[in-house]
């Protein structure tokens, strides 16, 4: 067995003071690595937030007499899974009165959502995926008030680092084309006059600026990232290219390599997206963003539908990431993405909950079974997805999209940090399974949120039972329940029904670019 091990003393600076004994966290079935085949009666050792060895359960035990043992016959052990794209809303919109329907329409709702605490969101939505199973999330936030993005920034991080999760915090930022991609003049034109009267809210650009954004990331950055125990990693995002100029998108680049971080961007959602570009260029966004230089590895683009087999080279030379988003992607009606062409193409892909799951549940092994299911086309001669690919994806490939290649994320070997997860196995196999069913199948196609019970982040259980460790759930959720009670008004609801009011004439408006 070719066991790799690092000695405790080069484990990645923990204190043994404060890790003094090895811990051998084991499971019957071992899938230490996506890309790897699975292992019986296996594990891993920790040594305060790092791997440290790897091999049987019989060899750590005999080379680390004194080490703790957890874990079980009954268990699947998997590094921990990473979220490549998310929102952190904790709550979901459909609970809130915004249901599912075009993105152009659907997010005039969400920009009229009742204001609750960023900080407990943040507790909320960190519960919520480490009992999935996520260690590491990215977050594209969503402003309650622009004009209040920092103090709600360092509350959301804040709520993030009390929950025990690792996280990818991009603030976003937009300064152009609120409520229409074009021709807003004669969009508002075309209304009547009491719904153009209620459009009115929906076409403020935030004040800060180019120049106020990057300032306000650079705060973030000198106070949270940590490039070093990768518990925080502060990003930037122009949050869409329809939304954002090129001096936005540019300076935002310029700003991540200096910093040694990354670009996170919606793209390519929605066909009317692709549309927009070549109505403003005469060609398709991926060729209008090679031209200024706005692409490389370190961009991640989310969503990636609407993308033109011609432009997918181009993303292959320049190392550009995929954030895919497959139910969000169907909720909001936008497509599906040719994740099958990405992957064949060698691009670094990783899998989002976009914070809008199928079931809305935010079940991130749910979310893995829907890229496999969808990526896996019609057809003898389509290209086939593994189930190995799309757990690579969910791992070390998401940590390298929504982290960096460097990260020591998403694989459990000597000298990675100790992030990983325990799955009922015996559950999720029922009755009996034939010995012809590799477990990797059986994995993706019946695995939920249900089925985790331990989950470790950086040698810490931060989920146990399938219950967390740090948070009181049920607490939390009674206040923020109580929380929504007293801001009750009908400020949200009037901001709501003004969106619904609107829909109708958004829908008009971009049928006509269908038939251009």
């Amino acid at each position: 067995m070719n066991d790799s091990r690092v000695t405790v003393g080069e484990a990645g600076g923990s204190d043994p003071a404060v890790h003094p004994a090895p811990l051998i966290v084991w499971a019957g079935l071992a899938l230490l690595d996506a890309q790897a085949a699975p292992r019986a009666q296996s594990g891993v050792c920790i040594v305060g937030e790092r791997v440290v060895d790897v091999g049987s359960r019989n060899d750590l035990c005999a080379r680390y007499p004194a080490a703790t043992l957890v874990g079980g016959e009954d268990m699947l052990l998997l590094p921990g899974l990473i979220n490549s794209h998310d929102h952190g809303r904790g709550l979901s919109t459909l609970a809130l009165g915004v249901t599912d329907d075009l993105l152009e329409l659907w997010l005039l709702g969400l920009s009229a959502l009742p204001a609750v605490d960023p900080y407990k969101l943040a507790l909320i939505e960190g519960v919520n995926l480490l009992r999935s199973g996520v260690t590491a999330t990215a977050h594209s936030h969503n402003p309650a008030d622009w004009a209040a993005m920092a103090v709600e920034s360092a509350s959301t991080l804040l709520g993030y680092a009390e929950t025990g999760i690792r996280v990818a915090y991009h603030p976003p930022y937009i300064d152009q084309n609120v409520l229409v991609y074009a021709d807003r003049d004669a969009f508002l034109e075309g209304l009547p006059d009491d719904v153009r009267a209620l459009a009115a809210p929906f076409l403020r650009l935030p004040a800060l600026g180019i120049d106020g954004y990057l300032a306000l990331c650079s705060d973030l950055y000198a106070r949270h990232h940590d490039a070093a125990g990768q518990r925080v990693h502060i990003q930037v995002s122009p949050a869409g290219g329809q939304w954002c100029s090129d001096e936005l998108m540019l300076a935002c680049r310029d700003w991540a390599v200096a910093h040694g971080t990354r670009v996170q961007m919606h793209f390519l959602e929605t066909v009317y997206q692709e549309r927009y570009a070549y109505r403003r260029w005469g060609k398709s966004f991926l060729r209008h963003l090679e031209e200024i230089d706005m692409l490389g590895p370190w961009l991640t683009l989310a969503h990636m539908i609407w993308v033109e087999e011609a432009d997918i080279p181009l993303l292959q030379a320049h190392g550009v990431a995929i954030a895919h988003n497959p139910s969000s992607n169907l909720r909001i009606r936008s497509g599906l993405a040719p994740l099958a062409a990405y992957h064949a193409a060698q691009l670094p892909i990783g899998i989002g909950l976009d914070g809008y799951a199928l079931d809305d549940d935010q079940d991130y092994l749910r979310e893995l079974r829907m890229a496999w299911t969808l990526g896996n086309r019609p057809g003898a001669s389509a290209p086939t997805l593994a189930p190995a690919d799309i757990l690579h994806m969910g791992t070390a490939g998401g940590a390298a999209v929504t982290f960096g290649a460097g990260a020591p994320l998403g694989r459990l070997q000597a000298g990675m940090l100790a992030d990983l997860v325990l799955v009922d196995w015996r559950a999720v196999e029922g009755v009996w399974v034939s010995a012809l069913t590799p477990p990797q199948h059986l994995l993706l196609r019946r695995a939920t949120r249900e089925h985790v019970r331990d989950v470790m982040v950086a040698g810490e259980w931060v989920v146990r039972g399938g219950r967390s460790t740090r948070i009181d759930e049920a607490a939390l959720l009674d206040e923020v329940r109580a929380d929504l009670v007293r801001a009750a008004s009908s400020q949200s609801d009037q901001g709501i029904q003004a969106a619904r009011a609107l829909a109708p004439y958004l829908r008009r408006f971009y049928a006509h670019w269908e038939a251009a």
